[in-house]
């Protein structure tokens, strides 16, 4: 009985909904009936938009002031407007008809499957409109034709239908799977190499190997492995229950601005906890030994938060340890992207929590019963960071010498550590600009590797921060590059893998160019180990490799490398940043002079999309014509006593940096290809057979004697190196570009080398260096941080 009245009590109430729902309708209905517009308020509404419209342009018209009269300037204005109210008009007719149609034959789900493949392409992976409608489109009109095939093929009335309607479904039926298969196919494809440079046969020439062991082998000490952090971590368990050491949560809040609202409080609830209470967790790999070792830290960059960042390098940190270092995997993953919302401008949190994990182990060196009690050698600190992080090891060690935070001196720091060396793996520039600043670094030994086919940070712009180096101490600092032709961005870390991308993105990536994993992941073991050998255990035999990586070519993967230098021992004669003047030198007193030259001009080295990479130098070009053939040059003299000042002996180098460019020399005389610099006079550069570029170098003392030597004779000069990021042409334009990235290459050239050539020429006489473009019919280079150097330091 009850269940009876229950139910009765149920239906009651679902007719009493149902009659208001209906009187609510038909209210609705009533009121629109009412107060919707006739047609002609309809018509007149129109004509008044119009109206408005016409009568605005034919003002506008007006202003043209053509001088053939205020009339005729008003009536181009009026076919202006009517004009665009035709176009306009016609064109949304024509979506309306196309929408109408879509409507018809694909339904509300195809129509909206379309718009939504649109947006995808256009938004999301901001491919060009024209691509994106092609794309959604063609998958459409493929998708409509499978599944309306099967529908049709699995209707019982087909089995009769006849052979010429079995025929077409089945037709529609393979066309359709051969589409998918041949997009699935294309989707799985690796891409091409076709583009890949190879260096002429005369530019692989090696240069005598170095005699010291490979420092990517193991060393002798025996590892040790364990985890630090808040031990409260939700979803490690190294960071959570398992930690060995525990450490106390820091308030970053300073750190992490305009982070609030609802993605605050989602990533506060994966997490645990919020910007005032982050971790200090890490992943340690020491030597079993007595020390003290040198200290390493090395920190990821953005990647997907729940992805975990921090184990990819353990590579590292087991070869590091047993050479002797303490390598910690710094976690901070809770600062990367996620769809719950990302953090805006987090790199000098990065930065300022790695300075507290310093803190930390500061703390530990210095207290008696932890197991790393005078163990770690506090006075030899190196950072290493990637991508993200690539730059926030730079902003760590300009903050180390801070006492107050630049963008609110209201924080102070107290930090003071001796961090002598700083690696960045193809870092970001300009995320984070201390007071508005690019970040400065001073006294330090500063090595960035970028890889030429890094499709996430695709341009160099660690060559930025390697610009801002400076060295004011006298002391024995040094800079190094690396360019790596076939790296890309994610294969240094072993949890971000091949694609620098992740699906669906990934699979439009050329990825068939690439170094393996493994040979990626060995050169960071040489040059890290190499530098860390260098700077912090003073093992000076390694110093060679970053001055010349020649001598080290049996220890790295075949590919391009191109390597930039500097140490605490170069004097700048011209770096062409001091004026507009094209004839000064940086340092006072010296003359810059061009003869025949058919390009001599000085600009920004811009990276790829005509990013500003912050440096300038010159850019020289000549055309040797059979006819009349003028030798090209380029002079620098310098001031009468400088050679003298400097002391240049047989111990000097000359040291330029310099590029091959990506455009050809214009034919003087033919002003519209003096007048075509850009991209319509570029050039195919790098093929297979094409002669290196060479010169003559000249030096000339104040008696007159002149010692030349062709620049081959030292190093060949790096071709113009081309990429292929994706395997779309059409979105390798849009997202990076067509057009190459300089990549400048160090030569130092010993004048010991000169004076075998000539003994009458004497170094500490030198009056001018000259380019003599006499070896090469034509091309044109970029120059760069023209001085000296020393061959031995300490002299």
């Amino acid at each position: 009985m009850t269940n009876n009245t229950d139910s009765q009590i149920v239906q009651k109430q679902e007719g009493r909904v149902k009659r208001i729902a209906r009187k609510l309708r038909s209210s609705f209905e009533t009121l629109w009936e009412r107060s919707r517009p006739g047609a002609r308020a309809r018509k007149g509404a129109s004509i008044g938009v119009a109206g408005a419209l016409l009568l605005f342009t034919s003002f506008m018209g007006s202003r043209l002031m053509t001088s053939l009269s205020t009339p005729v300037d008003v009536l181009v204005g009026l076919l202006v407007g009517i004009l665009s109210i035709a176009v306009l008009a016609g064109g949304v007719g024509i979506a309306v008809g196309l929408l109408r149609a879509l409507l018809r034959y694909l339904g509300w789900a195809g129509t909206g499957a379309l718009l939504a493949f649109f947006l995808l392409f256009f938004s999301e992976f901001r491919f060009p409109w024209t691509l994106a409608l092609f794309l959604g489109v063609g998958i459409v009109v493929v998708e409509a034709f499978l599944g309306g095939g099967i529908a049709i093929a699995s209707a019982s009335e087909f089995r009769s239908a006849r052979v010429r309607k079995k025929i077409l479904v089945l037709a529609m039926l393979v066309l359709a799977l051969a589409a998918n298969s041949a997009l699935f196919s294309w989707l799985a494809w690796s891409g091409t190499d076709s583009h890949l440079v190879k260096p002429a046969a005369a530019a692989t020439a090696s240069a005598t190997p170095l005699e010291a062991p490979d420092p990517s082998q193991p060393g002798s000490y025996p590892v040790g492995r364990l985890s630090y952090g808040s031990g409260t971590d939700k979803h490690r368990v190294e960071y959570g229950q398992a930690v060995t050491l525990k450490t106390q949560p820091v308030d970053a809040t300073p750190f992490v601005k305009g982070f609030k609202g609802w993605k605050e409080k989602l990533r506060r609830w994966y997490w645990g906890f919020g910007p005032d209470s982050f971790p200090l967790n890490g992943r340690v790999w020491f030597p079993e030994g007595d020390g003290p070792f040198p200290l390493v830290l090395i920190v990821h960059g953005n990647h997907h938060m729940a992805e975990f960042s921090d184990p990819g390098y353990a590579y590292l940190g087991e070869l590091l340890a047993s050479r002797g270092f303490i390598l910690v995997s710094v976690d901070e993953n809770f600062l990367n992207g996620s769809p719950l919302g990302d953090i805006p401008k987090e790199n000098d949190a990065r930065a300022w929590l790695l300075l507290q994990h310093l803190k930390v182990w500061r703390g530990w060196n210095e207290t008696a019963g932890n197991r790393f009690y005078k163990k770690v050698d506090m006075e030899n600190i190196a950072l290493v960071g990637h991508s993200r992080g690539g730059e926030s090891v730079a902003i760590a060690a300009a903050f180390n010498k801070l006492t107050h935070y630049p963008d609110d001196a209201s924080v102070r720091f107290d930090f003071g550590f001796t961090i002598k060396a700083v690696i960045a793996i193809a870092p970001s520039d300009g995320q984070y600009k201390p007071a508005g600043k690019p970040v400065p670094l001073e006294n330090v030994n500063y090595l960035v590797l970028q890889g030429g086919h890094d499709s996430d940070v695709s341009l160099f712009l660690g060559d930025r921060q390697f610009n801002r180096v400076r060295f004011t101490d006298h002391r024995n600092w040094f800079k190094a590059s690396v360019y790596i032709y076939r790296a890309n961005h994610g294969q240094f870390n072993t949890v971000w893998g091949r694609t620098d991308y992740p699906p669906p993105a990934s699979w439009l990536l050329n990825l068939k160019p690439l170094l393996d994993g493994e040979e990626q992941r060995r050169i960071a073991k040489v040059y890290f180990s190499a530098f860390l050998e260098t700077t912090l255990h003073g093992d000076a035999r390694y110093r060679p490799l970053f001055r010349d990586q020649r001598l080290i070519k049996a220890w790295l993967p075949d590919t391009i490398y191109i390597t930039r230098y500097e140490d605490s021992s170069f004097r700048i004669v011209s770096n062409f940043e001091e004026d507009i003047d094209v004839t000064t030198t940086t340092v006072a007193g010296g003359i810059q002079e061009g003869e025949h030259l058919a390009v001599w001009r000085e600009q920004d080295v811009n990276l790829r999309r005509k990013v500003s990479r912050d440096n300038h130098a010159v850019y020289l070009g000549w055309r040797t014509a059979a006819e009349k053939p003028e030798i090209a040059s380029y002079s620098i003299s310098l001031s009468p006593a400088l050679a003298q000042e400097w002391k240049l002996d047989v111990d000097s180098l000359l040291v330029f940096h310099l590029a091959e460019a990506s455009e050809k020399p214009p034919v003087r005389g033919e002003a519209e290809e003096v007048a075509g610099r850009d991209n319509k006079t570029k050039e195919k550069e790098g093929e297979d057979g094409k002669e290196p570029l060479d010169f003559t170098v000249e030096l000339v003392s104040r008696d007159g004697s002149v010692a030349r030597l062709p620049l081959s004779r030292f190093a060949p000069i790096p071709p113009v190196l081309k990429m292929r990021f994706t395997k779309l042409q059409g979105l390798e334009e849009k997202h990076y570009g067509s057009s190459p990235e300089p990549i400048l290459q160090i030569f130092e050239l010993p004048l010991a080398a000169f004076i075998e050539a000539d003994s009458r020429f004497k170094p500490v006489n030198l009056e001018t260096i000259r380019f003599v473009f006499d070896r090469t019919d034509k091309g044109v280079i970029i120059l760069d941080q023209i001085g000296f150097a020393r061959l031995r330091l300490g002299r």
